[in-house]
């Protein structure tokens, strides 16, 4: 016979390991949710580089629906930072995200680029015409390169 104590124990520990999946879950969520961003961002980069090259002709209806299709995607931007998905985190090593550890060490260098991406989407989306587009376009490129560069790993 299994004394109450034991079976006590036995089913808070259920419970926790049931909180603990539940948390691991959610952190592997958020980490997949900023990888469908990043997708979503190469796809509208996919989109405005060509035009920018001169492979393509500018088309303001191409670049606003890439650029509306990255920001559906990116909507939770702000609740998928959580410490637990951190690259040396169980969650961080299940879904192999790319983020480097300096996202949380300098967060207000990762506000910043933050803050400096969506500046320059907003300059591209308000552009109007070809010229403005190309006067936008850098910046953005900029603002995802130097994100990258401080705050992403190599694959």
């Amino acid at each position: 016979m299994v004394s109450k104590t034991v079976l006590g124990l036995f089913t808070a520990g259920v419970i926790a390991l049931g909180f603990t999946s539940s948390a691991m879950a959610d952190a592997k969520a958020s980490i997949e949710a900023r990888q469908a961003c990043m997708k979503a961002n190469g796809g509208m980069m996919k989109v405005m580089v060509p035009i920018i090259k001169g492979q393509k002709p500018y088309d303001k209806a191409a670049i606003d629906a890439a650029i509306a299709a990255s920001q559906k995607a990116c909507g939770g931007w702000a609740d998928w930072w959580g410490a637990d998905t951190k690259p040396d985190t169980a969650a961080g090593k299940a879904a192999k995200t790319e983020a480097k550890a300096e996202i949380w060490s300098d967060a207000a260098g990762f506000e910043a680029a933050g803050t400096a991406y969506v500046t320059a989407e907003a300059a591209v989306l308000a552009s109007t015409d070809e010229a403005s587009f190309k006067a936008a376009f850098p910046a953005l490129g900029k603002s995802c390169q130097g994100c990258h560069e401080k705050f992403r790993q190599a694959d």
